[in-house]
């Protein structure tokens, strides 16, 4: 593998001995699936899995916000309720020499907290085979060597099946930084900001973003730096997506793990389980393979398809390069621009009952 290994060095004692055997690192898009493959690869009972450890939480000796870390290293100001409102981008932390004091810090403080998430999750447990989820391209070779994993995959969907997803949970909001990071990027080429600065929506820049992503994510498995696994063919077929990567990451494959593997394919969790309705991970894979073809209004589909074949960007459509929609998902599509709508009308009038209220009291 092309991933160089973080110096363990470092982690002397008791409390930094890595007590996982081997480490596979699952990367991805936000909304594109990821906690899905990453609980597809818990179903190994030789497997510990945890959940995006780098996600907002402090380092246990430092008290350094680890998302900082995993972030590019660019530390995000936040405002009321949480949400970013500024961003100031480090490029040396990342992008420095080969030996540079500061990415050699990060690099350290990612493997020992990682150590000791894995200590306090898994107790008196050694020798497992850990699993870590975090849908984090950027600087994926980089976090891959500062963890000593042994394997990266990536999960890539299709830029349209992200859009969709981010949308339906009204999770825009939170890629303007994501955006403003890459109109910042002083290594882009020409024709990629010509390409930026066209994007004008929400949709377009998520779009543009995640095709910049999954075109990274080629260039990495070309050189050996992650293997790649795609969403909808594993939504096509689960059973033999996940054993497969079971097989590329090492593990042994019996009737044991395909019936565990086939118990957690067989729950559905659309009622009650908040989490799993949000999430996916217990819904119909075969409903998900290309579900923004029903769920994405008709309206945004079109701009977006529109936007595609200006800019020549390689994106499988509808009647160019997958099937033609069916009349039901035309229906389907138009149904979601009404529900669409619906809802801008309603909050509008929601706003406006308020400023009345306002004004008479």
């Amino acid at each position: 593998m092309a991933i160089a290994k973080a110096s363990q060095d470092g982690l002397s004692g008791p409390d930094r001995v890595r007590p996982f055997a081997r480490l596979t690192y699952v990367v991805g898009h936000s909304r594109g699936g990821t906690t899905w493959l990453g609980e597809l690869l818990a179903c190994h009972p030789a497997v510990r899995y945890l959940f995006e450890p780098f996600a907002s939480q402090a380092h246990p000796c430092t008290g350094i916000d680890m998302q900082t870390v995993f972030n590019g290293g660019r530390f995000i100001h936040r405002g009321k309720r949480g949400r970013p409102v500024a961003d100031i981008p480090i490029p040396t932390f990342f992008r420095g020499p080969a030996g540079d004091p500061a990415s050699e810090l990060l690099a350290t403080l990612a493997a020992t907290h990682l150590v000791e998430v894995a200590g306090r999750s898994f107790s008196g447990e050694r020798g497992y085979h850990l699993v870590v989820k975090q849908p984090r391209i950027e600087n994926v070779t980089w976090a891959a060597a500062s963890i000593g994993a042994d394997r990266v995959i990536a999960l890539d969907r299709h830029p349209f099946g992200v859009v969709n997803s981010v949308r339906r949970w009204g999770m825009l909001n939170w890629t303007r930084i994501e955006w403003a990071i890459l109109r910042a990027d002083a290594s882009l080429a020409a024709a990629d900001r010509e390409l930026v600065d066209a994007a004008r929506s929400p949709e377009e820049r998520l779009l543009v973003t995640t095709w910049l992503r999954s075109r990274h994510l080629r260039e990495l498995a070309a050189r050996d730096a992650v293997s790649i696994i795609d969403y909808e063919t594993l939504c096509g077929d689960p059973v033999g997506g996940t054993v497969a990567a079971w097989r590329s990451i090492g593990l042994d494959i019996g009737d044991r793990e395909v019936t565990s593997l086939s118990a957690f394919l067989a729950r559905r969790g659309e009622g009650d389980d908040g989490r799993s309705r949000f999430l996916n991970v217990h819904k119909d894979p075969l409903t998900r393979v290309h579900a923004w073809r029903q769920e994405l209004p008709a309206s945004i589909r079109r701009r977006l398809e529109a936007f595609v074949r200006r800019h020549a960007m390689a994106v499988p459509l509808p009647g160019d390069g997958l099937p033609d929609l069916a009349g039901i998902e035309r229906a389907l599509a138009l149904q979601a621009d009404l529900l669409s709508i619906g809802g801008r009308c309603r909050r509008g009038l929601a706003e406006l009952t308020g400023l009345k209220t306002a004004r008479a009291a």
